[in-house]
């Protein structure tokens, strides 16, 4: 009991101490928020003289931020897809012995013209050539005994069976001749087209297995390039779509339309196959001849059209760039000194440095208007800067 009694005056003299500290934090606060309040009209102050004098004072140093800048082009913009490509010929062809057998001799040399069906290599066949000399003799004699049969059976004399018998071993030879002079024609290497022999591998002698290479025959009159494209641009791409073609190690290059677009998206890598076609006379062209194809996909006809680099992100993901206006009025301003003003756009198209955009607001980009091109990263919305003139 006593001990509650000597608790109570002691609650007491803490809930007195409790009741002024708040008062006194109440008051501090108010007396923070109206230092704060003068501070920053100080502050607002001072910084308008101190552009007074920036501006006016011939004696105030003034450090500028220094820019490079470029008129915004309003006109046509182009935009193309960019992959690499390999030139084909339409037909060009390694050549391969069906049979094998030891090289009897090459009828022709690397850099010969040659025809369809032109010899290009034989093979030793010897043992062909007496089969078929032996088949022949046999498809002969099958061949005068129908004769004789059927002049016999036309005067209604033998039997059918006899006849039938004489005819079908007159087609069972002359079907074996045939097979043999196959096998024979096989064993040799003809020109399956007009062209011109690129290389000659094998040698008289050599010992030519079956599908061992023997000659390349190529015809240049047809040539095209090919090329494969990322599916992504697939609603993109159309067969007749403009395209640009060069090919770096020769320095030399051509424009033509796509003459196709393929209808099969490779699983392997994810990409569908466009082709077109040289022009004709283009003789430096060669198969497998590596190039870089630009493939058109738009085109605008006026756009306002700015460097890639004088476009930056905000934080939030905005596109901005900087247009340059009039300098302020001053006695201290130099004549290349401008004010920069923020301008959001909208990203449009893009290819090779070069940046088709839409300003957010209509009216804020017009044709001619310096934008700033490098030095923008140090540049905010309404700051006077300083015009590299080099």
């Amino acid at each position: 009991m006593k001990k509650t009694i000597y608790l109570i005056p002691m609650l007491a003299v803490l809930a007195s101490c409790g009741a002024k500290d708040t008062g006194e934090l109440a008051g501090k606060r108010a007396e923070r928020d109206s230092l704060k309040t003068v501070y920053d009209k100080v502050g607002k102050d001072l910084k308008k003289v101190e552009d007074w004098l920036a501006l006016n004072d011939s004696t105030a140093n003034r450090s500028l931020p220094l820019v490079s800048a470029q008129a915004l082009e309003q006109g046509p913009f182009t935009h193309y897809i960019d992959v690499h490509g390999v030139v084909k010929a339409d037909e060009s062809a390694t050549l391969y012995s069906m049979t094998g057998g030891r090289v009897a001799s090459i009828r022709v040399k690397a850099g010969d013209k040659v025809r369809k069906g032109d010899l290009i290599a034989t093979m030793d066949n010897d043992m062909v050539e007496k089969q078929i000399a032996q088949a022949q003799a046999g498809a002969d004699l099958a061949r005068t005994t129908f004769e004789k049969q059927q002049k016999l059976w036309d005067q209604h004399i033998g039997s059918e069976m006899q006849f039938l018998q004489t005819k079908t071993q007159k087609e069972q030879a002359e079907a074996g001749l045939a097979t043999l002079k196959e096998q024979q024609r096989l064993s040799n290497v003809t020109a399956p087209f007009d062209g011109v022999v690129d290389e000659v591998m094998a040698r008289v002698g050599d010992m030519a297995a079956p599908q061992s290479p023997v000659a390349r025959v190529v015809n240049l009159t047809g040539i095209q390039l090919q090329a494969d494209v990322s599916e992504a641009y697939l609603k993109r791409v159309h067969a007749g779509a403009p395209a640009n073609v060069v090919f770096p190690s020769i320095n030399e290059g051509f424009t033509a339309p796509l003459t196709h677009v393929s209808d099969y998206i490779d699983p392997s890598n994810r990409t569908f196959m466009v082709t077109l076609r040289a022009p004709q006379g283009e003789k430096y062209m060669r198969p497998n001849l590596l190039g870089d194809l630009s493939i058109q996909d738009s085109r605008t006809d006026s756009a306002m059209v700015v460097p890639s680099a004088a476009v930056l992100d905000d934080v939030s993901g905005k596109s901005y760039l900087f247009v340059l206006g009039p300098a302020p009025q001053g006695a201290n301003v130099k004549a290349n000194e401008r004010v920069a003003h923020k301008v959001f756009v909208d990203r449009v198209s893009e290819y090779q440095g070069r940046m088709q955009v839409a300003a957010k607001t209509a009216g804020e980009l017009n044709d001619g208007d310096l934008v700033v091109i490098d030095g923008a990263k140090n540049v905010s919305d309404g700051q006077t800067v300083r015009v590299d003139e080099n």
